[in-house]
């Protein structure tokens, strides 16, 4: 009787030991889950340009297609060194209501992500508004 009672304790003590793990992982995973929902957070609603004055402006040549997303655009303008993140750009797109236009524009480093993405949707509100025009 002695050994049924010892190989369940030991059966008690390796499910204590698995919950402890678990509730240890899920703990460090939302650590890890906090800190980069901040930093893409800080990234949408801080207003910093990728370069400052001290450093290099880089002018960019950006051609949208018809129909291109704006995490495409985002891509792109992160590939040229234009913008930090991609996905801080997507976001702002969405939280400003940023419509974007076919076309060639040129945008620069020292202008931040928002002010690139207010510049795309006044492209955009012109070209509306010229093409209701008779």
């Amino acid at each position: 009787m002695a050994s049924g009672r010892k190989k369940k304790r030991n059966k008690d003590e390796i499910l204590h030991y698995i919950k402890i793990a678990l509730a240890v992982m899920l703990l460090v995973a939302g650590v890890i889950l906090s800190v980069l929902s901040f930093r893409l957070g800080r990234l949408v609603f801080t207003d910093d340009a990728m370069t400052d004055s001290r450093s290099e402006n880089i002018a960019y040549e950006l051609t949208i297609k018809k129909g291109e997303s704006t995490i495409l655009v985002g891509l792109e303008l992160k590939k040229a060194g234009v913008i930090r993140s991609a996905a801080a750009f997507f976001i702002q797109s969405k939280v400003y209501k940023c419509r974007i236009a076919p076309g060639t524009y040129t945008v620069y480093s020292k202008n931040s992500s928002k002010d690139i993405i207010k510049y795309l949707n006044q492209e955009y509100l012109k070209q509306a508004e010229s093409s209701k025009s008779p």
